[in-house]
């Protein structure tokens, strides 16, 4: 019989586990949105977005900011770019690198997923009382400048 090891914490009281699982199952939940009706993955609509609110970004900026690995987002990249949905020229200060922003069609993607997905985010909030979603929105900032602090 296996030797079970003993337990040195509560996955269910442990908020990197919790706040991980929970993170996932709202990616898929809303992706079966974007993906069914759209054919977008959550790489790719993570792109779109980080694009249509910052403009233009590198392929690392983009891994940085949606943080996926290098080989997610150059995917990501190509599939967007099979559809059409980005522009990309080359770096000015560094001719091996390019920049990436959202073509029109990439735009006039963004902005039918867009109104979508904040219906399904407002469903999903209808769970929280009053001002809960201020207060989770504020605890999300300190945990994230706390994180910010310890690099």
């Amino acid at each position: 019989m296996p030797r079970r090891v003993p337990a040195q914490l509560v996955l269910n009281s442990f908020l990197p586990y919790r706040l991980a699982t929970l993170s996932q199952r709202i990616s898929q939940a809303l992706s079966s949105i974007y993906r069914e009706e759209f054919g977008v993955s959550v790489p790719e609509w993570r792109i779109l977005a980080n694009l249509a609110e910052k403009g233009e970004l590198s392929p690392s900026e983009i891994a940085a900011q949606t943080s996926m690995d290098r080989a997610r987002v150059t995917r990501g990249i190509k599939d967007l770019r099979a559809k059409r949905c980005l522009l990309k020229r080359r770096d000015a200060s560094d001719q091996r690198a390019y920049r990436l922003r959202l073509s029109q069609t990439g735009e006039a993607l963004y902005s039918k997923i867009v109104p979508l997905a904040r219906a399904w985010e407002q469903s999903l909030l209808q769970s929280l009382e009053g001002a809960e979603h201020r207060e989770l929105l504020r605890i999300l900032d300190k945990l994230s400048e706390r994180l910010d602090t310890q690099d």
